[in-house]
């Protein structure tokens, strides 16, 4: 006997959703994509794409609503605001949760790691330290450069994070819980600098600077 088909879920068009994205050149086109599957599911989506050194937006300052997401947004977003998100504030974060911060997809590659990861996580004070919903690993390919690795978290972080919209947040039931756990160290912007400045006179043809 055939299976039944399970029946469609109608989504909760009328929640109300903050979608932070980023202008960066490498991630803007899937955030493109988020944003546009996101409003194809809600009635009500802000999306604020945010560039590094700009000011902190209005719109962001000033927003209420059921939830926060931010997919590749850069934005830090202050416990001030994600505490006014009713329902939740999640981010995707574009490493496994042992590269917390920024730059996870240089060392991955400087150190030859076997695999590597899109993390989704709850907002807390801390950056990169809520607790995490999902983590989705992927091995990484011999040969494999950072750009080509950024390329291939995109794609990864683009069906978590699409997962974690049609399948939880637009059918309003709970999200999963992890056993994962973050890293102790948090890796900066200004340790990235220093570290690829470095790497560049002892080991420029490195697959990290291709």
């Amino acid at each position: 006997m055939a299976e039944t088909p399970e029946k469609w879920e109608a989504p909760a068009r009328g929640q109300k959703i903050l979608l932070l994205l980023s202008t960066d050149a490498d991630t803007v086109e899937w955030c493109r994509i988020a944003e546009a599957y996101t409003k194809t599911l809600f009635s009500d989506v802000q999306a604020v794409y945010w560039e590094v050194g700009t000011p902190f937006p209005d719109e962001v300052e000033q927003w209420e609503g059921d939830w926060i997401l931010s997919f590749r947004g850069d934005l830090i977003v202050p416990e001030r605001v994600y505490s006014r998100a009713r329902k939740g504030a999640i981010n995707i974060h574009p490493s496994p949760p042992w590269f917390r911060g920024l730059g996870g997809q240089y060392y991955a590659i400087y150190e030859r790691h076997e695999r590597y990861g899109s993390t989704c996580h709850h907002m807390a004070k801390s950056v990169d330290s809520g607790d995490i919903i999902d983590v989705r690993y992927f091995p990484i390919a011999p040969g494999e450069t950072v750009t080509s690795l950024r390329h291939h978290v995109g794609a990864v972080s683009l069906v978590q994070y699409l997962d974690l919209v049609a399948n939880y947040i637009a059918l309003d039931k709970p999200l999963p819980k992890s056993d994962e756990q973050w890293g102790d160290r948090l890796y900066t912007s200004a340790q990235l600098r220093t570290w690829l400045a470095e790497k560049r006179v002892s080991d420029p043809e490195n697959n990290c600077f291709k």
